[in-house]
């Protein structure tokens, strides 16, 4: 989507005037941007989309915004990912630019990002390597920061919602001065246990399987039931950061942030505890408007334990991922044509069960890219990038470019894009030796995995237009339509293996995986208040359409959305919107399981006197439940109620 909602304005002309303008990106090119001039097609999520969705986490929020995106969980009830046919090891999550350590089920602990002080969310999906590497070979989600421009803010909130009787509180406070600018945010959640219902009960089993054993007609549905979820672990979470950046001249500016995560999620014999840590410093120079230097380190750590419920650690699950990197990027301007210089030093250090004797395994990955921005002529801007990367655990070398055209017409944008992709095996893939749940079933890493590598195509066509003079229709209009292709090299995926006389698991490398799909987006902006936001996907895989061990790709997906916004008086201001997402059958073809399916949401946020928002919301308003509880369905057991409220306590 190339245009994006600002955040909520209180008059028409306030709207009028900020539809206008230009947002700016940094994710797709690695330096500003224009939104309409970026060289791939760039979704942004604003800080009033992430406000109007009633999200309480990241999977919330781009579930109701992003269609093609699902997650799901694993056996440990920890969240998977599938973005558009990737999983989680090849999406490439960034919070301001830094990534984050974790490799849960192959993802990061999405629990870690906090949104009350997100000012906006970039997604760039398909291959972008070239720039951010090995785990970037599906796209890219980068979390921004707001900025502070008030001389202080203050806030306090608090949210409740039925759905396991979530209770959400959160504060965050900021400064700025001329030199100074601090941004310090904390936030605890508690969720209680949650109990799924059965689809059929034991009586109705019984009954059916009697009917079977006497050769009587029965219901094949309710005796091939495979629910595999039963209860929903309560957990409770604490999550507090600082960024502070200081300028002490015109050129210079230092960033420096610091957080802590905890998270407990309760099981039936023991207790899961998880730990992160998150350290970083940014400088930056300008030597004038032209030239522009960055250099950064950053240190991210996430630790897992098992703990008996009197509070003694097992050693059994113990896990701990660090990383640490080094950031180097150099830009150029030459005349409206820009160039990047990059280079990034990163050191991956892993320890888990999961590994034979609890061993430890490290990685070094180190890596140079350029990119030039070449302004042909107003109409005609060409980007050309191209990226070394060397690992050191399995020795391999790679090189990755991508070459981008856009061409604005008198009435559309049109972008040409090409990228290769490159998937480096990570630890676990290469070195995991892990019994399931010491059931017998075994997944085994192979140390001889090749990297898997893609070549991504996409065409993309974009109209915007402002209506005037049209009395109720005035407003602003968007379109895009978005074509992809993924051809896949040795695609990294696991298939059946016989261990010690066992079934399990073998990662290995397989060919003739590739993705095909189709995003729409379209939108409607109307100068009094009224917002229609569309958007569809469709994607089909062949191969392997179990990669994503757990939640599989699914052909058809889409997200709506019909908000308003009006202030009826200095004291009262109303903000709605009625959204939904609609997701189709995945392509595992169980279709006794596997279910496609709608939900709706209802959302209303009330600005009252100074600073006071009173959010409410019903989730699931038609009250869905799914046939069975699996891995990808789901997790609602019908409509669920919120209340929320938030006091901006330096307007009072």
């Amino acid at each position: 989507m190339a245009w994006a909602m600002p955040a909520i304005k209180l008059s028409a002309q306030n709207f009028r005037d900020s539809v206008e303008l230009d947002p700016i990106v940094v994710t797709a090119s690695h330096t500003p941007k224009a939104l309409k001039d970026a060289p791939v097609v760039t979704r942004l999520i604003t800080r009033h989309d992430i406000k109007i969705t009633d999200a309480t986490n990241i999977q919330d929020m781009l579930t109701q915004e992003i269609p093609g995106l699902e997650f799901g969980f694993a056996m440990t009830q920890e969240t998977s990912l599938n973005m558009s046919g990737f999983g989680g090891n090849a999406v490439l999550f960034l919070v301001d630019g830094e990534r984050m350590a974790g490799e849960t089920m192959d993802n990061v602990d999405y629990n870690r990002m906090n949104l009350d002080n997100v000012g906006r969310i970039e997604i760039v999906k398909g291959a972008s390597s070239a720039l951010y590497g090995s785990t970037a070979v599906g796209g890219v989600v980068n979390i921004i920061s707001r900025e502070n421009l008030e001389p202080w803010t203050a806030n306090a909130n608090t949210r409740y919602n039925t759905f396991g009787h979530e209770w959400r509180n959160g504060a965050s406070f900021s400064f700025n001065t001329e030199k100074w600018n601090s941004q310090t945010s904390f936030q605890h959640t508690m969720i209680d246990p949650i109990d799924l219902p059965k689809p059929y009960s034991s009586e109705e089993i019984a009954i059916e399987l009697m009917k079977k054993m006497q050769g009587l007609p029965y219901d094949e549905r309710v005796l091939n039931d495979d629910s595999n979820l039963s209860r929903l672990y309560g957990q409770k979470t604490y999550n507090v950061k600082e960024r502070l950046t200081w300028r002490p001249t015109d050129q210079l500016t230092l960033i420096g942030r610091g957080s802590y995560f905890f998270r407990t999620s309760e099981r039936d014999t023991y207790d899961y505890h998880f730990n992160a840590y998150s350290a970083g410093l940014k400088g930056r120079y300008a030597w004038n408007h032209d030239r522009h230097l960055e250099l950064s380190y950053a240190f991210d750590q996430y630790d897992k334990a098992n703990f008996k419920p009197d509070g003694t650690r097992t050693h059994d699950h113990d896990y701990s991922n660090q990383q640490h990197v080094v950031h180097a990027l150099y830009s150029h301007s030459l005349g409206k044509n820009n160039l990047i210089l990059g280079a990034d030093y990163l050191h991956d250090y892993l320890t888990t069960y999961q590994f034979i004797d609890n061993a430890s395994h490290a990685q070094s990955n180190i890596d140079g890219y350029a990119q030039f921005d070449w302004n042909i002529t107003e109409r005609l801007n060409v980007v050309g990038s191209m990226r070394y990367d060397y690992f050191s655990a399995s020795s391999e070398k790679a090189f990755t470019g991508r070459l981008a055209v856009v061409y604005k017409f008198p009435w559309m944008t049109f972008r040409a894009n090409y990228a290769s992709g490159f998937r480096a095996p990570t630890l676990k893939e290469m070195y995991m030796h892990f019994d399931m749940g010491n059931m017998g079933y075994w997944i085994i890493g192979n140390p001889e995995l090749e990297p898997e590598k893609s070549n991504n195509f996409n065409i993309a066509i974009e109209r915007q237009k402002r209506i005037r003079n049209s009395g109720i229709l005035n407003g602003v209009y968007n379109f895009t339509l978005m074509g992809y292709c993924n051809i896949f090299d040795k695609r990294i995926t696991t298939i059946d293996y016989t261990y010690e006389g066992k079934e399990s698991a073998l990662y290995w490398n397989e060919d003739g995986v590739n993705v095909w799909g189709v995003d729409i987006s379209m939108g409607h902006y109307f100068d009094w208040g009224l917002t229609l936001k569309l958007n569809y996907s469709w994607m089909h895989e062949t191969g392997n359409v179990w990669f994503s061990q757990f939640n599989q790709p699914r052909n058809h997906s889409m997200t709506w959305r019909i908000g308003y916004a009006h202030r009826f008086s200095r004291n009262y201001a109303l903000d709605a919107a009625l959204s939904g997402r609609s997701q189709g059958k995945p392509q595992s073809g169980r279709t006794g399981v596997d279910q496609g399916y709608t939900i709706w949401k209802l959302m209303v946020q009330h600005h009252l006197w100074r600073g006071v928002h009173v959010n409410t919301a019903i989730d699931n308003l038609f009250n869905y439940k799914p046939k069975s509880y699996y891995y990808s369905s789901p997790l609602t057991t019908g409509t669920s109620f919120s209340i929320g409220l938030s006091v901006d306590l330096d307007k009072l």
